[in-house]
């Protein structure tokens, strides 16, 4: 697509014209005069490229080419001047100072040969443009007038709707009660398979959510896991991923050192895949369980995922989510079986139903004047297809009726007569129907601000049906430079508001909130996954490979390399001098002992790539850097979640463009004391020693993790000048470093996220005012009872702490005053005491009123014998956990009068369970009104 390549060139060229006048000597006219060439083109170019998509015409599609590719020259010619003139002054504002005995630094003579070279270069590229543009007269190739609809921008009508788009499951009741029915079965104890299938984009993973998290199914399943398929993926994944998930739910008290790495989310085994498969087979036996299989899966590793999972006649199930084609592949091995589920698609009228809710919202509706018309043309158009009913829904949902509604309509159906003409052809063939899909998914495309094009596209360069880290996909976008500053935001902000939109619509799919109720996951369809494949192959945006030897030409701007291969290294056969961005993802946990993982990467084929913006490497064999790594000086991401990762060489400090670093490993303890002074870093999560006094100012500065303190004293504030930071998390802290610490948190007013490890922590997290705004506190070690200022305790901390959230500790040793201040929070929602954050065997949250906002609670107190809740308390509790809680005797009486409860779960406490069978149990009438109780031993 052309006209991200133009409006990427438009960017560099504002970059460069804010430089001082001194720069642009020789050189400004020849820049500007290009800049008003472009943007002239880039208001042709974005009708040529609707055109190339709704249909063939290879003139346009030449001329396309060709201004995509002078578009890409002139992005050479201005970063290769950045860099040059970058690499003389290693600065991240511009060119180099005067040299010595020059009296003005661009007129000593190799930065007037650096000019002169920029201005010829840039003389030939605005000759091409003008032979372009010949050529488009010639061959007689017409601007045509933008649609009546113009692309939608940004409203606040749209970003106030994006959480609103629940999955609506118009017209699968009768399909949920079948998979309900064979599901919950107890006629069939032996382990069972269960199906789903139909085409693409019908709705069956909607389907399968519904019914996996229906309160019958998680009564029923001691475990249930969900795995998605991703292309060519392996039977050890698999088994790997379903351990992963089945541990998490087991979860285990953790130790202080698991608790101190964040680890409640447990690595995955490694090793060969009968090791795998063995473990998988211990850790289910005596459990019912439901697995789910989300996508096509081979015979062969169908029977290595049976053969990993037990049979014990205790009624657990495998859903398979799948085509026709892949249940055909698998149905002889399947073992029992159900008949499949097969869903078709829907009617007018349920078509129009979740058109309707996803304009207007559940009680909304369309004016009744052009309710019927409407109602055709959306079945007409879409022919009940989901993808496609939401996706044009969210097309319209920002257009104004009656006019760009016709329009949209019209560019995608041919008129009601013709209809009728061909209405025979239109029904029969299947690929008509995948046709309208597509060209539903080019209207999306083109309606879309040119600024979220190259958002969306960026997805092709993600796996797919694989969610992905909302935060690491918006820093991934600042770096690319696809960001619009916006002011009173910061660029993250408007990243996430642009995410919001392309959820808004429906081009990106929301999977799970943080809980701050941001975005945390989001994944794209198949089919749109595809879609942007296809326009970023085709505008050489992006180019994507599955194998690590990698022939790429030697042209390629973006290269994904998403592998499944067991060899965790990327061999490419040819420099890449144009490459901007890297992203390499290969699947986690690769077992180190493999005999095939042998050969280590240290990217030294990026040598040659002097212009890489972006390196993000995931699960890659790779032990250290290369030196040459800091000439790189464009560089603003650089991702790192290797494992083996040992050392960073000391010239990363010269990456003085650097925005994000971001290390997935534990092994790399100490960076160089250079690093702290890039003024434009942004994010760091890293294991290093923070020193007390070295550090730049770093007021850009955001985010900081899994840091440790060197060197802290009393009279250090070793966080100063970072006085933007949003999350922090220190490790490995003790009593020598509390000044400093508290010093360090009465800067950080726009602190949202604090995490604190070590052997001593400060009560001041609770008592410093600047931390009003702190939404999310974690907390692992000892730590004194806090008082208020002025010694106030529990009356203040409501108005110290007004907008905490979300409060987790481990061995804390906390008392019952301290629990009772905590019910004061007006703001709290999440509470978990863990692993002797408590010290007592008596528990009370006694007051009516207290704890008015809390939603979830956790508790997982070894020494707790009586737990005592008050009428009144914790109004608004929905879900309760008890983890392994031995000692506790009884289930509060409180607990009988709280009507927003939706979920009890009961981990490793067997006698509790006794206690509240329905038959029997004495606590049973205390929770008998709970929709969800669930218990694991």
């Amino acid at each position: 697509m052309a006209e991200t390549a133009i409006t990427a060139v438009l960017g560099k060229v504002a970059e460069l014209v804010a430089w001082e006048a001194a720069v642009l000597l020789e050189v400004g006219d020849d820049v500007r005069l290009l800049r008003d060439k472009l943007e002239w083109l880039h208001t042709f170019i974005r009708d040529a490229d609707r055109r190339r998509r709704l249909r063939d015409d290879e003139f346009v599609a030449v001329w396309v080419r060709q201004t995509r590719d002078v578009a890409f020259e002139a992005e050479d010619a201005l970063d290769d001047f950045l860099h040059r003139a970058g690499r003389r002054g290693n600065t991240s504002r511009g060119p180099a100072p005067a040299a010595p005995g020059c009296a003005l630094g661009w007129w000593c003579p190799g930065e007037v040969a650096l000019r002169h070279d920029l201005s010829g270069r840039i003389r030939q590229i605005k000759k091409r443009l003008d032979e372009i543009s010949t050529n488009r007269a010639i061959y007689n190739i017409e601007h045509t007038p933008a649609p009546a609809w113009a692309a939608s921008c940004s409203s606040a009508t749209t970003l106030a709707a994006w959480d609103d788009l629940e999955e609506y499951t118009v017209g699968l009741d009768k399909y949920s009660d079948m998979l309900k029915e064979q599901l919950l079965d107890d006629a069939v104890a032996a382990r069972a398979v269960v199906s789903i299938s139909g085409e693409s984009s019908i709705g069956k993973t909607t389907l399968a959510r519904k019914v996996y998290q229906s309160p019958e199914v998680r009564n029923h399943f001691e475990i249930r896991t969900w795995t998605v398929l991703p292309h060519k993926c392996r039977a050890a994944d698999v088994l790997r991923d379903i351990h992963r998930q089945m541990t998490n739910q087991l979860r285990r008290p953790p130790s202080r050192q698991v608790a101190a790495d964040d680890a409640c989310d447990r690595a995955a085994p490694c090793g060969p895949e009968k090791d795998i498969s063995n473990q998988l087979y211990k850790s289910m036996a005596g459990r019912r369980y439901l697995v789910v299989v989300d996508g096509s899966i081979a015979v062969a590793d169908w029977n290595s995922l049976r053969a990993s999972l037990p049979d014990e006649g205790i009624g657990s199930r495998v859903l398979l989510i799948t085509d026709t084609a892949g249940l055909e592949a698998v149905g002889h091995a399947a073992g029992h079986t159900y008949d499949t589920v097969k869903l078709t698609r829907l009617s007018p009228e349920n078509t129009y139903e979740v058109f309707r809710r996803r304009v207007f919202g559940r009680g909304g509706d369309c004016p009744g004047r052009y309710k019927s018309r409407y109602y055709q043309d959306v079945f007409r158009i879409t022919r009940g297809l989901p993808l496609s009913i939401v996706v044009l829904a969210g097309v319209l949902r920002s257009k104004e009726m009656p006019v760009e509604w016709d329009e949209v309509m019209a560019q995608l159906a041919p008129g009601r007569e013709q209809q009728q003409q061909h209405k025979k052809a239109a029904a029969a063939a299947s690929g008509s129907s995948n046709n309208n899909s597509r060209r539903i998914m080019s209207v999306a495309f083109d309606d879309l601000p040119h600024h979220l094009k190259s958002c969306f596209l960026y997805m092709a360069a993600m796996r797919e049906s694989t969610p992905v880290d909302a935060q690491r996909l918006v820093r991934l976008w600042v770096a690319e430079g696809f960001i619009r500053p916006r002011r009173g935001s910061t660029m993250e902000e408007v990243g996430e508001g642009y995410l919001k939109e392309l959820i808004s619509r429906c081009m990106v799919q929301l999977v799970d909130k943080d809980e701050f109720g941001a975005v945390q996951t989001v994944v794209v369809h198949d089919r749109l996954h595809a879609f942007a494949q296809d326009e970023a192959q085709e505008a050489s945006f992006v180019e994507s490979h599955d194998s690590t030897d990698v022939l790429a030409p030697a042209t390629v701007r973006r290269l994904a390399v998403l592998s499944s291969a067991t060899n965790r290294y990327v061999q490419l056969s040819n420099a890449l001098p144009k490459l901007r961005s890297i992203i390499c993802d290969f699947a986690e946990g690769r077992s180190r002992s493999s005999s095939k993982c042998v050969q280590s990467s240290d990217l030294g084929f990026l040598h040659a790539s002097k212009f890489l913006r972006v390196i993000d490497i995931q699960g890659l064999e790779l032990k250290k850097l290369p030196n040459e790594i800091g000439s790189m000086i464009h560089i603003r991401y650089l991702g790192l979640q290797c494992g083996d990762l040992e050392k960073l060489p000391s010239s990363i400090g010269n990456l003085v463009n650097l925005q994000s670093l971001i290390l997935g490993g534990r092994r790399v303890l100490e960076v160089t004391a250079a690093f702290w002074r890039i003024p434009t870093l942004r994010h760091v999560v890293a294991p290093f020693a923070l020193p007390s006094r070295a550090m730049g100012d770093l007021h850009s500065l955001q985010t900081l993790h899994h840091v440790r303190p060197r060197g802290w004293d009393t009279g250090s504030n070793p966080l100063a000048k970072a006085m933007n930071l949003r999350s922090l998390e220190l490790s490995e802290l003790t009593a020598e470093h509390a000044g400093a610490l508290e010093a360090a948190l009465e800067s950080l007013d726009l602190l949202v996220h604090l995490d604190l490890r070590g052997d001593s922590l400060p009560a001041s997290v609770f008592t410093v005012p600047s931390l009003r705004r702190l939404q999310s506190l974690k907390l692992c070690g000892a730590m004194d009872t806090p008082e208020g200022p002025g010694g106030g305790g529990a009356e203040d901390v409501r108005y110290i702490r007004p907008n905490l959230t979300r409060l987790s500790m481990w061995f804390t040793l906390v008392k019952q005053e301290f629990v009772d201040m905590l019910a004061e929070l007006p703001s709290l929602a999440e509470l978990s005491l863990m692993s002797d954050a408590y010290d007592g065997d008596r528990l009370a949250f006694g007051e009516a009123g207290g704890f008015p906002s809390l939603h979830e609670l956790k508790l997982s107190l070894q020494k707790l014998e009586e737990w005592t809740v008050g009428a009144g308390s914790m109004p608004k509790l929905a879900m309760l956990t008890l983890l392994r809680c031995a000692k506790m005797r009884m289930l509060p009486e409180g607990l009988a009068g709280m009507k927003e409860l939706e979920e009890v779960l009961l981990y490793g406490m067997p006698d509790m369970v006794d206690r509240i069978r329905e038959d029997q149990g004495q606590d049973h009438h205390k929770v008998k009104h709970v929709p969800v109780i669930q218990a694991i031993y």
